[in-house]
């Protein structure tokens, strides 16, 4: 086999091979569609990133500055969910607000859609050591489990740039899910 040929199969190869990784991305992200719900568009009812809702300053329980780390699903901890960006970390503002249930939590992420998480569908809020993408070691991460309208659970995480903010959100989400997470997140 002469060198152009070598170079002619070596490309076919490259070429297979990466249009087999962007058939399995399409299949996963078909398989997450469900998680679009939490993915606000911009120019959407809510004013969209960063515009005043009226009343927002009564109505908000807690407003935490940090990471948005990723969705991914309850079964399968290390999957990231790929639809409307929700596996990508950035930098982020959270904000509960006990006023609104259609907007219960807003993670407004900087370069990336805003994550909505309406009260009815929170399951669960726990602290975690981490979760895909990001571990901390120390139980500082805020784990939100909400379920889809197909029935999947999906958990998305969030690290508050400060040790107080972690138990803010905490007591702000205990409303609404009734659960005390304090022990939860301490004993795993």
């Amino acid at each position: 086999m002469s060198r152009p040929q070598a170079v002619g199969v070596m490309l076919i190869a490259l070429g297979l091979v990466y249009a087999l990784l962007y058939a399995a991305w399409l299949r996963k992200q078909r398989r997450h569609t469900s998680a679009a719900i939490a993915a606000e568009r911009p120019g959407a009812e809510g004013g969209g990133a960063g515009a005043p809702v009226p009343g927002e300053e009564r109505a908000a329980a807690v407003v935490a500055e940090g990471t948005y780390i990723s969705t991914t699903t309850a079964e399968s901890r290390l999957e990231r969910v790929t639809v409307e960006g929700l596996g990508n970390r950035a930098r982020a503002t959270l904000t509960v607000r006990r006023g609104d249930a259609d907007q219960l939590v807003r993670i407004e992420r900087q370069g990336e859609s805003t994550v909505l998480i309406p009260a009815t569908r929170l399951v669960a809020a726990r602290r975690d050591g981490g979760m895909a993408g990001k571990w901390v070691g120390a139980n500082r991460v805020v784990v939100l489990q909400w379920r889809a309208d197909d029935g999947a659970v999906y958990e998305t995480g969030f690290l508050p740039r400060h040790r107080a903010d972690v138990e803010r959100i905490e007591s702000a989400l205990w409303w609404h899910t009734g659960e005390t997470t304090a022990t939860e997140g301490e004993a795993s």
